[in-house]
């Protein structure tokens, strides 16, 4: 009886004794960051617009000078399932891919138009409204393209929602870092062309009041302009410093990450 209690307790503690050797080892906590980082799928960002041109379209007894308006969304997203991770010192550096952009919404229900003719009505009225219509989305994509290349605070949106985003999440999990460094890689744009404007002579098509087209010679000619915030130069990375051992996030732009 006494040897059976014996090789009882025996196989109690060699239970416990394997079990504390063979423990499965600890999760990297940069490891589920990743993880948590990539199950929100993309980040999203926007830019409003609002264009306005004056066309005089060639109407042979007439030549009407119309005023034509519409708002319209430009669309951005940055893909997060190739989110690479890794410590450089006591910081986190997030690199990312290029940003990508989206069909631009434009609601024709909200184009809207003015003409300086009496008789405008009587110039196939429809036909020609019609036909500034169908060159919204040709700009709105034009537009998209340019602000892609050009607007470098689009790009420092991303980087600061992706920095606050991973800085929440190093907050959460108790590591403690001293910032986090974004990288996004640039992305390739290929322009799109404009589609043919009959401006006013003397007149420019305008963005939100900026020109950023013209027309010489019959031809439709852009020109550069700056975006809202172009003048600002971006960092390189976006450095989210730590209070009291946590890690903090500066303010993430206009956006939303799902």
């Amino acid at each position: 009886m006494r040897t059976l209690l014996v090789a009882v307790l025996a196989l109690i503690l060699g239970f416990f004794v394997a079990r504390s050797l063979w423990r499965a080892p600890d999760t990297d906590p940069i490891q589920v960051i990743l993880t948590q980082v990539k199950t929100q799928a993309i980040i999203e960002h926007e830019r409003q617009v609002a264009i306005w041109y004056r066309v005089c379209p060639e109407v042979i007894g007439i030549n009407p000078e119309i005023f034509v308006a519409w708002p319209g969304k430009l669309s951005y997203e940055l893909d997060l399932a190739n989110v690479e991770i890794e410590r450089r010192g006591d910081a986190l550096v997030v690199r990312a891919g290029a940003i990508r952009a989206d069909e631009p919404a434009v609601p024709t229900d909200f184009i809207d138009y003015l003409t300086t003719s009496p008789w405008f009505n009587l110039a196939n009225e429809q036909a020609l409204v019609n036909d500034e219509i169908a060159k919204a989305s040709p700009i709105a994509r034009w537009l998209t393209a340019y602000y892609q290349k050009n607007d470098s605070t689009l790009v420092q949106d991303f980087r600061e929602e992706l920095a606050a985003l991973v800085t929440r999440l190093a907050g959460a999990l108790g590591v403690t870092v001293s910032g986090v460094e974004v990288e996004i890689a640039d992305a390739e744009v290929d322009f799109p062309k404009l589609p043919k404007l009959e401006l006013c002579a003397g007149s420019t098509a305008a963005v939100n009041g900026t020109p950023f087209a013209k027309v010489e010679d019959g031809y439709t000619i852009p020109f550069r302009f700056k975006p809202p915030g172009e003048s600002k130069s971006a960092a390189r990375g976006v450095i989210a410093p730590v209070a009291g051992g946590r890690a903090s996030a500066p303010g993430a732009g206009a956006g939303a990450t799902r």
